[in-house]
């Protein structure tokens, strides 16, 4: 046997070998990109608080970030979930993704029109063009409506620190953050208040990572003399706030509290209609008129008696002069 042949044997038997092993490890097939279901409490950023409450969380993992995609309860009609996606760049470990990578960079009008398109279809979505900012940063939006009635807004944001703050060590990672967020009882500027009240609940334990660059520093007036500081802020108070109201002449003050105790009103009560014939006036009394019909007595405030018309007197002609032809 040739030395040629007796290495065939062997790779022949490596190979049956294999096979054999194979065939008897067997089990379950194996994901091989681990898109998984995490607890809500696992959310990588949490909603302000009062809402929209978190329904589910889908976490992708990436060779270069980790995304969860954050799905809210909703009350709208429009097609579509309501999801907050937030995309951790920094130092991930390996894992099973094939190779794939997340893109880390500010986004153009283009690119925001394509995932606006793709998230909202059908939606003529209106950019803002004013300058927005929350706790971590400066951010963009859209605000537009469904043909169903509903308000829908979408917002990006990239959490990272300024040029001047990164650091070969420290200050690397970045944040990517998307909203798309639809309603039809909230107003576009309810909605937007998520942007204000959301909070980032994850980080990487690494040294290096920092995308919210360094802390601001304390206010230029702090312990400097001659700069005052109130309670409610660094602006002085207006000098009116300061000075007790002046007093008021006795008199006024006496009179303020004479019209503020006034008598309480007495209520009106109105004389009855008269009843019965009419009685002339006794003599001397000529051209008077009179309201007591006969059986009635005088109406007294207070005595319950009904209402009646006021204007119920009548005017008794005299009698004819007597020994007159």
């Amino acid at each position: 046997m040739t030395y040629a042949f007796l290495m065939y044997m062997k790779a022949a038997g490596l190979i049956l070998i294999s096979s054999l092993a194979g065939c008897a490890a067997g089990g379950a097939p194996q994901i091989l990109v681990s898109t998984r279901t995490v607890d809500t409490s696992q959310a990588f950023a949490l909603p302000p608080p009062g809402g929209p409450s978190i329904v589910s969380v889908i976490e992708r993992p990436y060779n270069n970030a980790v995304q969860q995609e954050i799905l809210l309860a909703t009350s709208a009609r429009t097609p579509g979930q309501n999801v907050l996606r937030v995309q951790f760049f920094g130092p991930v470990k390996a894992n099973l993704s094939g190779g794939d990578k997340l893109r880390d960079s500010q986004l153009g009008v283009t690119d925001i029109s394509r995932e606006m398109r793709g998230t909202l279809p059908g939606i003529v979505m209106h950019r803002s063009p004013n300058y927005v900012q929350n706790r971590y940063g400066p951010f963009g939006y859209a605000s537009g409506r469904s043909r169903s009635g509903d308000t829908c807004v979408y917002a990006w944001q990239r959490i990272r620190p300024g040029e001047s703050q990164s650091r070969w060590l420290t200050g690397r990672g970045s944040i990517q953050v998307r909203l798309r967020l639809c309603d039809s009882n909230l107003t576009e500027q309810q909605l937007l208040a998520f942007m204000y009240g959301y909070s980032v609940n994850a980080a990487f334990n690494d040294y290096s990572w920092n995308p919210y660059g360094d802390a601001p520093g304390p206010a230029e007036n702090l312990g400097k003399s001659g700069e005052d500081i109130y309670p409610s802020g660094p602006k002085a108070p207006p000098a009116e706030a300061l000075m007790p109201p002046p007093a008021q002449p006795l008199r006024a003050q006496i009179q303020r509290r004479v019209d503020t105790q006034a008598a309480p009103a007495v209520p009106v009560r109105l004389r009855p209609a008269p009843i019965g014939p009419l009685v002339p006036p006794p003599p001397g009394m000529q051209g008077t008129s009179t309201s007591q019909p006969i059986g009635t007595a005088p109406v007294v405030p207070g005595a319950g008696t009904r209402p009646a018309n006021t204007n119920s007197n009548i005017y008794v002609p005299p009698p004819p002069a007597t020994g007159q032809q």
